[in-house]
């Protein structure tokens, strides 16, 4: 069975991805652990000659974050109820501290296989969660990261979308997106943005084509020099489901899909995209 890393702060934002969770965790036959955090602010030392105060104030907030914690996560498991997805194995976990050490702790402790994540641009969630934004702990973090739009709603995979620059690190990804897409009987259409005229990429692409031959694969280009209306369109066109991508390309999806949002960034706020572990030879 494989073992999800859902981390939340019972936002809607999250309870959103949990949903979202929920439903993947059913298509895959896959168990989840829910994780909620809090971090202990830093006492001024002019607090100090004045310990039991200072005592009295950890104590506080501590069960401030506990009793949220309490009422959150009954709510949660009558969400699962609610969904016909009572059957899939729910444990949850709080604690104390940095949240990203901590997503690394249990990722090694209980052998977590990805992490599903609501994103909403910059909610407060986001910055105590990463820092700055969603890119920072796909930075940091190994194993994929599926990050789920606010306005993303969990509907069967039948298209994954795979951008790449045609980069030898790039393969191992798309192989690892073959073999998901395969056993959720979906296809992937890999995508690759020319600027130029470039034959030589040509050359490269057919290499592909022949190394990635297979039913459930089509390869598709497109020769434009914006970038980001290039991926509108493929994702428009080819009624994308799930763009997946490596790390190596996580400044130009940050950009597409951040929550500055233009109008037509906002049209596509419902996409997840999956951020896999860039492999690099040696």
């Amino acid at each position: 069975m494989k073992k999800i890393l859902f981390p939340t702060d019972f936002s809607e934002t999250a309870s959103n991805a949990f949903v979202y969770a929920l439903k993947l965790a059913q298509s895959i036959d896959a168990e989840i652990y829910v994780l909620n955090t809090y971090e202990m602010p830093i006492i001024s030392t002019t607090s100090a000659g004045q310990p039991e105060l200072i005592q009295s104030v950890y104590t506080s907030i501590e069960l401030n974050h506990f009793d949220t914690y309490k009422k959150e996560v009954p709510k949660l498991r009558a969400v699962a109820e609610q969904l016909n997805c009572g059957d899939i194995p729910l444990t949850f976990i709080f604690e104390e501290g940095i949240l990203l050490t901590i997503l690394q702790k249990i990722i090694t402790e209980e052998h977590i296989d990805f992490i599903v994540m609501g994103t909403n641009g910059n909610s407060g969630f986001e910055k105590k969660l990463l820092g700055s934004n969603t890119v920072h702990v796909m930075e940091n973090v190994e194993i994929p990261i599926l990050s789920v739009p606010k306005k993303a709603t969990f509907k069967r995979l039948n298209h994954f979308g795979f951008a790449t620059m045609l980069r030898e690190s790039d393969k191992a990804g798309l192989q690892q997106i073959i073999k998901i897409a395969a056993a959720l009987k979906a296809d992937v259409k890999v995508l690759h943005v020319l600027r130029k005229e470039n034959p030589s990429a040509m050359e490269v692409l057919n290499s592909w084509k022949k190394e990635f031959n297979a039913t459930n694969v089509s390869f598709h280009t497109v020769l434009n020099e914006k970038l980001e209306d290039s991926v509108f369109f493929f994702i428009d066109d080819q009624l994308i489901d799930l763009m997946c991508i490596v790390k190596r390309h996580l400044n130009f999806f940050e950009k597409i899909f951040s929550s500055s949002l233009s109008k037509q960034l906002s049209y596509h706020a419902d996409v997840p995209v999956l951020v896999l572990k860039e492999q690099i030879n040696k």
